[in-house]
């Protein structure tokens, strides 16, 4: 009977002393900013139509799709000018089109028409310094068409990272909880435990 109260106190000890061990891990990425200088009013842009942005960041590819509204693709053109230059891009009407190979490898391609944009990059081919570029133009271009300022971004940021704090303390509050109500029960089950014990012991 000793083994068994023994047994219980050891589970008991070993739950409180497990619960101050959790180990939580945050990782935070930088990046470069570029600005877009936009000329007139945000809303009035936003209002005109629908904008649609779309990023798949695999292993192995990165793609982007995105629709706006037309009156922001000469912008747009202008930033990616700027940014890729015209060594590797050809040209149809408003289409623009930057396109490089690696050794007959696509690269990277970046599409962009008349209110559409697409990217693709081969992040085998590339390096590590051009995927991050391309990462940065992605950002830039998705704010520029969202029509949201800096301050407005930050503040989303820093909204959806104190709802997600939030959301991990109620956890981590009925982890414990939880806990304490279990160390509670094995407790008082020793205790029965001892207690009958004891009874048989002055039997």
């Amino acid at each position: 009977m000793r083994i068994i109260i023994y047994v219980l106190l050891s589970i008991f000890l070993g739950m409180l002393t497990g619960h101050g061990q959790q180990t939580t891990s945050t990782t935070t990425a930088s990046s470069s900013s570029i600005s877009i200088s936009v000329d007139g009013s945000n809303v009035d842009y936003q209002q005109k139509g629908r904008t649609y942005f779309s990023i798949s960041d695999s292993d192995d590819n990165y793609k982007v799709r995105s629709e706006f509204h037309k009156d922001k693709t000469a912008k747009i053109r202008s930033y990616l000018l700027e940014e890729l230059g015209n060594e590797y891009l050809t040209t149809s009407g408003n289409k623009y089109n930057w396109k490089r190979a690696y050794a007959g490898d696509m690269g990277y391609e970046v599409k962009l028409n008349s209110g559409t944009l697409k990217i693709y990059l081969d992040k085998e081919l590339l390096s590590n310094g051009m995927i991050k570029k391309f990462k940065t133009i992605t950002q830039n271009i998705k704010d520029y068409t969202s029509g949201k300022s800096s301050e407005e971004r930050t503040a989303e940021k820093l909204k959806r990272e104190e709802e997600k704090m939030g959301r991990e303390a109620e956890r981590l509050e009925r982890q414990a909880e939880q806990k304490l109500r279990e160390a509670e029960r094995l407790k008082r089950e020793a205790e029965r435990l001892k207690r009958e014990a004891k009874r048989k012991t002055d039997n």
